[in-house]
């Protein structure tokens, strides 16, 4: 199985994790003296990360919505030729009379 390295949106989840953190250590060691937009630093991470999580959560969801669509063909296709199989072993037995 191939290895599949990061994309865009898990890289845009750890970016906000990461301001956050980095934010929380800086204002608690007093580094940080509060600027509005200093101040508004969380939210944005919180709002990057969100964001990403969102976008995998969607392309989970959708990923399942493709595999039910392929396991109902297959379904259907199973009936179709359980239907022919039948058929076929009536028409051995001498069952089933088809006109060529």
């Amino acid at each position: 199985m191939e290895r599949k390295g990061f994309d865009f949106w898990d890289i845009l989840m750890l970016i906000g994790a990461i301001l956050i953190l980095f934010w929380a250590s800086l204002k608690a060691f007093g580094i940080i003296s509060s600027p509005v937009w200093v101040e508004m630093i969380p939210y944005f991470g919180a709002g990057a990360s969100l964001i990403g999580v969102a976008y995998k959560f969607g392309k989970m969801t959708r990923g399942i919505e493709e595999t039910e669509c392929k396991v109902d063909k297959l379904i259907s296709l199973e009936k179709r030729f359980e239907k022919v199989e039948n058929e076929h072993d009536l028409c051995m037995t001498g069952k089933l009379k088809i006109k060529h």
